[in-house]
């Protein structure tokens, strides 16, 4: 494989992977917009959908930067922040 199909297949796949946090952002928004921050009962789950949403915006600027500088990203960080944010959504729906 030559340097630039590996490059169009790195960015492919980057946009894939910006695409799927930008839905998980937007599900994590949808629930921090239903709940309600000022009631004591849904606070801690406010901060882990918050928390959550953080997490998949480093992740969406992590991959962008790296697309932009011609870098590839790495799978370990991916990894590493992709589980992240799955503990922190299971978290936030049992709490």
């Amino acid at each position: 494989m030559s340097s630039r199909s590996i490059s169009a297949a790195y960015e492919k796949l980057g946009l894939r992977i910006v695409a799927l946090l930008v839905l998980l952002e937007l599900l994590s928004v949808y629930f921090l917009w239903i709940l309600n921050p000022v009631g004591s009962a849904s606070e801690p789950s406010f901060a882990v959908f918050l928390a959550a949403d953080l997490v998949a915006f480093a992740l969406i600027s992590y991959v962008v930067r790296s697309m932009m500088s011609r870098d590839r990203f790495g799978r370990i960080p991916l990894i590493v922040g992709s589980i992240f944010i799955v503990v922190l959504i299971f978290v936030g729906i049992v709490v």
